[in-house]
């Protein structure tokens, strides 16, 4: 029940949003936003498959050395 409830709400929202958008900003201004916002997904697609393809590769092949595993070592406390 309130899923149904959750869901009207965010329907709601998104087409006040909607409303808003077509009322207060212009055509030419809204093309500019959204492509602007295209370009901000694209470029963040990008990161994406970088940081994608380099979880593929083993460590040793993308030419940085894993770094030194930290060993304690023993310290004699006896007098």
């Amino acid at each position: 029940m309130r899923a149904g409830k959750v869901t009207r709400l965010l329907e709601s929202l998104s087409e006040a949003h909607e409303t808003l958008i077509a009322e207060f900003i212009p055509a030419g201004a809204r093309s500019h936003f959204l492509a602007s916002h295209r370009e901000a997904l694209l470029g963040l697609r990008s990161l994406l498959d970088a940081a994608i393809d380099r979880a593929k590769e083993p460590p040793e092949a993308s030419g940085k050395k894993s770094p030194p595993s930290r060993s304690r070592g023993v310290i004699d406390i006896s007098d």
